[in-house]
């Protein structure tokens, strides 16, 4: 079967963490120049950059149509002086991403080296036919990588607010938790990307809020090389963990990314002495024959966290559900792909464990090849789906590089289930659960809630 990759986050604010063998050597390569610096510097004509991005997306989006019906050409004309005249160059690159944004779909945007979908789309996506340069002058052979604590944050009202850790990485370990507010980085005001450069291997002086009008407290965490593609699965395999409830064990793994699916079985295997995590057919065994009274009991339950942020592939996806539940055979009929190199259908059926004893959860960042399990997993019935919609931002991408090592991500092609495009609608909850986020505290009522549902009553005879 063709592999199609369903690409990353395109508008949401991400950060990830992964470690590179250590900071020796990356002296010279972590050198990713700021914006502001490179309009300072006259690195890149606006006029030049602008252009190249309407033509990459004249050629290549794979929505023709919607481009007549918006009259794209005229549209991006029109913006032109604009564009031009910036005063900064992280404004002409803000004026261009809200001209992006008028084709009203994701996996379209421009970004820079200040932000963390830059070196995700880089790492998970790759750099397009003609990045190879780029590629060579950012990171001189070491692949995509940034300088990090392993956070994501969300801006609201002009603050930053945690909204995601990965599991057993820097941050986590420094005590940082959702719904902290971060202050600044070493006295300087924090930025995602930039706050950090130059400071890989050693640690900086964190400024937290973790209550409203509270004085900050300050964590003292580790900078460190951020590969997108490892560190997602390393925080997989490290969220897996068993929660008590009423006699029965519930087992949670958070999948940060959709991008492969072994991590997702190391965490399993972690917590589930049933479950195979070798070479031989993947999915869940008969626990061995033991007397061994320290031995863990198998799970009577399952939590599958999608709330993470970087899309992947449609048999990745697959995967992942096979993971899930091998018993009953989710169908995807009725797929197809669509765009300018024609359509192609699919009629993808998977076989596998927890069959009615899992819950999934969804959030505006299970985006993606993630809202492609997330469809799966309702439409076959697995168990329930709780949170808040997912994104709808489903289309396939493909990166370009741009004027002054910027990065353009495309949308090209889409995707449709039964001749409805899931782009836009995303997937509906069984059970819609919030979760604030200002000063949370670490607070999950969505996983509370999966908990609750899933072990709230009497434990399930085996």
């Amino acid at each position: 079967m063709q592999r199609f990759r369903i690409g990353a986050v395109a508008c949401v604010a991400v950060a990830t963490l992964g470690f590179l063998p250590g900071p020796a050597g990356l002296a010279r390569a972590e050198q990713p120049v700021s914006t502001q610096s490179q309009r300072e510097g006259e690195s890149a004509d606006l006029g030049k950059l602008h252009d190249s991005v309407v033509e990459t997306i004249e050629k290549n989006f794979y929505d023709e149509a919607l481009l007549k019906r918006l009259d794209w050409s005229a549209r991006a004309a029109a913006v032109r002086p604009s564009v031009v005249s910036a005063p900064t160059y992280a404004e002409a690159i803000r004026r261009i991403n809200a001209l992006l944004g008028e084709l009203n779909t994701s996996h379209t945007a421009l970004f820079s080296p200040d932000d963390y979908q830059y070196y995700i789309l880089l790492d998970i996506v790759g750099a397009g036919a003609n990045g190879a340069g780029l590629m060579a002058r950012k990171f001189w052979g070491n692949g995509p990588y940034y300088p990090g604590i392993g956070a994501f944050t969300r801006e609201i009202e002009g603050r930053h607010f945690v909204d995601g850790v990965l599991e057993g990485l820097p941050a986590a370990r420094a005590g940082l938790t959702y719904g902290d507010e971060i202050i600044s980085v070493d006295g300087k005001p924090y930025t995602p990307v930039a706050a950090f450069r130059g400071r890989i291997g050693t640690s900086v002086a964190l400024s937290v809020r973790r209550e409203a009008n509270a004085e900050p407290r300050q964590l003292d965490v580790d900078v460190v090389a951020i590969r997108p593609t490892s560190a997602f699965s390393a925080a997989t395999e490290n969220s897996a963990r068993v929660i008590e409830r009423n006699g029965s064990r519930v087992g949670y793994v958070h999948i940060w990314a959709s991008h492969e699916s072994d991590s997702v079985r190391k965490a399993l295997a972690r917590i589930d002495p049933g479950f195979s995590d070798d070479d031989r057919p993947r999915g869940r065994r008969s626990a061995p024959a033991t007397d061994a009274k320290d031995t863990p009991k198998p799970l009577d339950f399952l939590i599958v966290d999608m709330r993470g942020r970087v899309g992947g592939s449609m048999d990745v996806a697959g995967q992942i559900l096979d993971l899930v539940d091998s018993r009953q055979k989710p169908y995807w009929g009725g797929t197809r792909i669509v765009g300018r190199d024609g359509e192609r259908n699919f009629d993808i059926q998977r076989a596998a464990s927890f069959r009615g004893r899992s819950a999934l959860l969804t959030n505006e960042n299970t985006r993606s090849a993630a809202e492609i399990v997330a469809h799966g997993y309702k439409r076959s019935g697995f168990g329930p789906v709780i949170g808040t919609p997912s994104a709808g931002a489903v289309s396939s991408g493909r990166t370009f590089a741009m004027p002054g090592d910027l990065l353009l991500y495309v949308a090209v092609s889409g995707l449709e289930f039964d001749g409805n495009p899931l782009e836009g609608a995303g997937v509906t909850p069984d059970r819609r659960v919030e979760r604030p986020l200002p000063y949370a505290a670490g607070a999950d009522p969505v996983l509370d809630a999966a908990v609750d549902r899933l072990a709230g009553a009497a434990k399930p005879t085996q």
